[in-house]
């Protein structure tokens, strides 16, 4: 398959492979690195954390899955494919907004995965210890940026935004900046996924 082939074929799914990727690296590479060793207790731990984090974020994400209907029904933006926005020979559609839906929660519920691995990065910096041993980073003796709870939501939205406008296949001028902005805010909600989860968490008890 030559590479236009595969970046044709790419591209329509590249926002839930890439958020997928992003969400299996973290949990499979980052709870060695504060624990020390890859071990069936380590992923345990990981586990627990994920479960006690998703079931958290939960109504949050059924939130922002249906309370941003409206952007997919405007046409600035939706967390489905683009494919999926209404036009003139094609009106809005009840498929296209259960897509829309769908892929809203399971972005939020990836968003919330991440930030919740990082946590563990968290809890090492601000002990003093370094997060990193395993490839020999720097200790961060303190955290005067972003934590990783954040900073774990902040990385899907980013992946969200700049893979979801490529889907296009337009130029951002092309766009027309009402789609970029109803994208930039469709991100935003998933950047705040964790820091929702834990409040909700921390208020709630889920």
């Amino acid at each position: 398959m030559s590479l236009s082939r595969f970046v044709g074929w790419f591209r329509p799914y590249s926002v839930p492979i890439c958020l997928f990727a992003v969400v299996a690296a973290a949990v499979l590479l980052v709870p060695p690195l504060v624990l020390g060793d890859a071990t069936g207790r380590t992923y345990a731990l990981t586990m627990a954390v994920l479960i006690v984090a998703i079931s958290s974020v939960l109504p949050y994400a059924v939130a922002v899955g249906v309370l941003t209907v409206p952007f997919l029904y405007t046409g600035i933006g939706s967390y489905a494919a683009p494919e999926v926005l209404p036009t003139d020979a094609e009106p809005f559609a009840l498929t296209a907004a259960l897509r829309h839906v769908t892929a809203g929660i399971s972005y939020v519920v990836a968003a919330t995965a991440v930030g919740a691995v990082g946590i563990g990065l968290d809890f090492a910096a601000s002990s003093g210890s370094d997060p990193f041993p395993a490839v020999g980073f720097p200790p961060f003796p303190a955290l005067e940026f972003p934590p990783f709870l954040m900073l774990g939501g902040v990385v899907i939205a980013g992946v969200y935004v700049a893979l979801q406008l490529w889907r296009y296949e337009r130029s951002v001028r092309g766009l027309g900046w009402d789609t970029v902005l109803g994208t930039v805010v469709l991100g935003a909600f998933l950047a705040a996924s964790p820091i929702v989860a834990l409040w909700i968490f921390g208020s709630y008890g889920f």
